[in-house]
């Protein structure tokens, strides 16, 4: 009897002693104290009984169907958002209101309140921010960083909004744009491949392709417009409503469908480069060029000025040339000083008709020796018969 006593006393001793987590807390915990396993056995938590989420040993979250108690749902991980559907996997959500329509697509990541909230489709989408990527119901590889960015956006793939209201405030459908920087693209709705970098930039555009833009509200008031680069800062297009093929470097390089031009110009190029003396021109530079060598290719359709030696070229003579100079004030086929300040002068036309003048001056010099040669040689012989007849 005593040993009997002695056993129980020992039994409810270890049970005194034993610790348990209380529904109202512990008290005297340590930094050794746990909640888990310390075997290889899942952490299970359950609800109404029912299984609904157990941590694996190889520390892997498994969910289990909130509708449907013992049905795995280990593809997904939800933290206040999510919706629990068969055809649904490997989304991450984190945030209040959080892709909670999506029926089906995986790869998403969600993180913030209302972050991809009316998604219903769509794979391998990023959207981090308050209300990022809110009102998106499709589309692929898409990510979008910051309070509103994307917020708006429908359909596409491939796009990147980086900031807040970036590409945000359009109904967006389209692929591999990228804005980067405070309501970039913020109200685009339709276009491919713009990538804008910078706070502002082309912020009121709603359709338009093929945009590059670096630097602070740049293009910010245009509606429309394809195949621009703006790269500075504040930079406004000739066309201040629907650019389409500008350059504009820092308003010091500028240009115009192909046509570039070098210095700050008060109108727009033409852009066909037709200047005001019908020529078409490539390249336009206000102040000057310097440089140690230009080389100028000379089309055999032009021709050089070596026909002037050919036998069969008509010479005007001095005494035309004369004439024409008393009259006109300048050489033949020379332009003007007035059309040379109206047009400018082509400079490899100046250059081939500088020679063509050189080149007849000399036939002159050539005709005058052969003149006081032969006026020598007759002053020779008449010396000669003067000496003889004395």
């Amino acid at each position: 009897m005593k040993k009997t006593i002695i056993l129980l006393a020992a039994v409810l001793g270890i049970t005194a002693n034993a610790q348990t987590w209380n529904l109202a807390g512990n008290a005297g915990t340590t930094a050794t104290d746990f909640i888990g396993t310390t075997d290889a056995q899942p952490l299970i938590f359950k609800t109404n009984n029912a299984e609904k989420m157990k941590i694996n040993p190889d520390g892997r979250f498994i969910f289990f169907n909130v509708n449907t108690p013992g049905q795995l749902w280990d593809k997904n991980l939800f933290f206040g958002g999510g919706i629990n559907n068969a055809t649904t996997f490997n989304n991450a959500v984190f945030g209040m209101g959080a892709f909670t329509q999506n029926t089906v697509g995986g790869g998403n990541t969600a993180l913030g309140t209302n972050s991809m909230s009316l998604m219903t489709s769509g794979e391998i989408n990023v959207s981090v921010g308050f209300n990022s990527m809110r009102n998106t119901q499709g589309g692929s590889s898409n990510v979008a960083v910051g309070m509103n960015s994307l917020e708006y956006f429908q359909n596409g793939n491939g796009n990147v909004g980086v900031g807040t209201g970036a590409m945000g405030a359009g109904s967006l459908v389209g692929d591999s744009n990228v804005a980067v920087g405070l309501s970039a693209l913020r109200y685009l709705n339709s276009g491919n491949s713009n990538v804008v970098l910078g706070a502002e930039s082309f912020r009121a555009i709603s359709k338009g392709s093929n945009n590059i833009n670096v630097g602070f509200s740049n293009a910010r008031y245009i509606t429309s417009g394809s195949n621009n680069i703006f790269i500075g800062s504040n930079i406004t297009p000739y066309n201040t409503t629907s650019p389409n093929n500008e350059l504009n470097i820092g308003n010091w390089i500028v240009g115009n469908n192909g046509t570039i031009g070098i210095g700050t110009f008060t109108a727009q190029l033409p852009v066909d480069g037709i200047a005001p003396d019908g020529e078409k021109y490539k390249l336009f530079v206000k102040d000057g060029i310097r440089t140690e060598k230009v080389k100028v290719d000379i089309a055999a359709s032009n021709g050089w000025a070596d026909y002037v030696f050919e036998k069969d070229y008509k010479l005007m003579s001095l005494n035309d040339l004369s004439q024409f100079i008393n009259k006109n004030g300048h050489l033949p086929e020379v332009p003007t000083t007035k059309e040379a300040i109206e047009n400018g002068i082509e400079l490899k036309e100046m250059n081939i008709l500088l020679l063509k003048k050189v080149e007849e001056l000399t036939l002159h010099l050539i005709q005058q020796n052969k003149e006081l040669v032969s006026q020598k040689e007759e002053i020779q012989a008449l010396k000669k018969e003067i000496r003889s007849s004395n």
